[in-house]
């Protein structure tokens, strides 16, 4: 056999291994499946104006995400429940109260949410609802409402969750916002007389339970009117790595 033939003959054989060894590695090699990206999200819209409420509502739905829908729904259902059942309750007792007054100044009550989009994306869906109500009264009510969902997992996400195998995790959340919102009620009140940030951020979860999560590996925490100040003050948020 000329050399010719002989590297003809090698060529051959190195192809056919090379082949047999493609073959087995894809065969064996298992099939990366790629999730499909969550959808962007779709506004669901209520407004409502039979006398004697004023609603305007804005919630947020997913497609593919049923059971997060089915949880921002039930926030939306609970909150416009209740704001009914206050407002008539308050309505009807100004009525038997000063009927002429009643008669002459009929009455208004409002409800507005609307929500702030966090990160969303096939791990994570987080929203912050904003409300406001007015039921009677002085004034109206200024508050949050947080959805944090493990999309994977189909679960809420408790703050707890986001600090696994951190069992001071609330001290340092509390020290992070001690410091920022100290900062925050000197610029924006000239000083912290009548504050009440050492209670309002202490380490405890119940300071902590409305936040955001951020696609940027970060936390927003809010802290709502009177929480850490007196209510004219207004709300405050504080924002730190995740």
């Amino acid at each position: 056999m000329n050399s010719k033939k002989i590297i003809s003959v090698i060529i051959i054989l190195i192809i056919v291994v090379a082949c047999a060894i493609g073959y087995f590695y894809f065969q064996k090699k298992p099939a990366v499946v790629t999730a499909p990206p969550i959808a962007s999200v779709q506004d669901k819209i209520i407004n409502d104006n039979t006398k004697p409420f004023t609603i305007k509502i804005t919630y947020p739905q997913i497609a593919g995400l049923t059971d997060f829908n089915q949880k921002a729904k039930a926030i939306v259902d609970k909150e416009i429940a209740d704001f009914k059942n206050n407002s008539l309750a308050n309505d009807a007792a100004v009525k038997a109260t000063d009927p002429a007054d009643y008669a002459k100044y009929p009455r208004t009550y409002e409800l507005d949410i609307t929500y702030t989009k966090g990160e969303i994306d096939n791990n994570i869906a987080s929203v912050i609802f904003n409300v406001y109500n007015f039921e009677g009264g002085a004034h109206g009510a200024s508050y949050f409402i947080s959805l944090n969902y493990d999309v994977k997992n189909k679960k809420e996400i408790a703050l707890a969750d986001l600090f696994p195998n951190q069992p001071n995790y609330l001290q340092k959340i509390s020290n992070y916002c001690i410091a920022d919102l100290t900062k925050q009620l000197t610029k924006a009140l000239g000083n912290l007389d009548g504050t009440t940030i050492q209670d309002g951020a202490g380490p405890v979860a119940e300071n902590f339970q409305y936040f955001l999560i951020n696609s940027n590996n970060t936390i927003t925490f809010y802290f709502p009117q009177y929480q850490v100040a007196y209510g004219a003050a207004g709300d405050f948020q504080v924002t730190m790595p995740r």
